[in-house]
């Protein structure tokens, strides 16, 4: 996926930040990591699968880069 079609996605969470949506991602099969956007925030929140461990974003092009090395 490129960093661009990322970026989109997440802009659209975040324009939806008012309903609960959970997008996840997959490499190999594998669930990796999931993305929602906190109820009424910007704050984009990626949850990695494995050790469920969560980081915080408040920047759509930081979160982006993040989630591309995970899936590319």
């Amino acid at each position: 996926m490129s960093l661009e079609s990322l970026k989109d996605l997440l802009g659209t969470l975040c324009s939806y930040n008012a309903i609960d949506i959970t997008h996840t991602f997959e490499k190999d099969g594998q669930s990796i990591a999931s993305v929602c956007c906190l109820k009424d925030t910007s704050i984009i929140e990626v949850t990695m699968l494995q050790t469920q461990s969560i980081e915080q974003y408040e920047n759509v092009d930081e979160a982006a880069i993040v989630i591309e090395s995970l899936v590319n």
